[in-house]
């Protein structure tokens, strides 16, 4: 999920087992899965391509997370456990340099761990699954819109997540859900943003 590949590249079998050195049964096996979730396409002579990323999908994926993640943060504030909390205080603290691969890498990964966790915390099995797979779909616009400065790269999103878990502590139910929405929101505004600044340096169709 790191956008090194732009949606619309190619992707072959071959590349795969050269760059991973995988067996073509396991690349076969992720190629389907990878198709089923939507992330590449088959397409006749050509192997796979990445899947395009529409800002439709961004504003649809965004509004779901609206939907789902607010309430669930105000469910969390009563069941989540104080070990659990410990540890996403911990994947919230590092800073993020968007500039080196690696810190990026770390702070999608810690971004994704803790909405998950408080999903799961909330206690709706079947919403957090949905949280999740949102999560997945959103997460190549989200590395593009870091690069581009969305959440101040990141740290303003670090500091935001910062709240929820602190509201989580005080078991204030209301406030987590109100900063878990307010935080959802302002990176979804600056995604959609960042996707249409990029929009208008792609050359038209004549």
């Amino acid at each position: 999920m790191a956008a090194e590949l732009a949606p619309g590249a190619p992707v072959s079998e071959a590349q795969l087992v050269d760059c991973f050195g995988f067996s073509k049964a396991a690349v076969r096996a992720a190629l389907a899965r990878l198709r089923a979730e939507g992330l590449v396409h088959a397409v006749p002579r050509r192997g796979h391509v990445v899947a395009p990323l529409t800002m439709r999908d961004v504003v649809e994926i965004y509004e779901l997370r609206l939907l789902l993640e607010p309430p669930a943060a105000a469910a969390a504030a009563e069941r989540i456990e104080r070990c659990e909390l410990a540890r996403l205080r911990a994947l919230a603290e590092p800073d993020v340099d968007v500039e080196d691969a690696r810190s990026l890498e770390a702070f999608t990964r810690a971004n994704r761990a803790i909405h998950l966790a408080i999903a799961v915390a909330a206690g709706n099995r079947r919403a957090a699954r949905i949280v999740e797979r949102l999560l997945d779909d959103s997460e190549r616009a989200r590395v593009i819109a870091l690069r581009a400065g969305a959440a101040s790269g990141g740290r303003r999103a670090l500091t935001e997540l910062q709240g929820v878990l602190a509201a989580l502590e005080a078991g204030d139910g209301a406030r987590a859900g109100e900063l878990m929405a307010a935080t959802i929101r302002a990176f979804g505004d600056e995604l959609v943003e960042a996707l249409r600044e990029a929009a208008l340096d792609t050359p038209l169709l004549v």
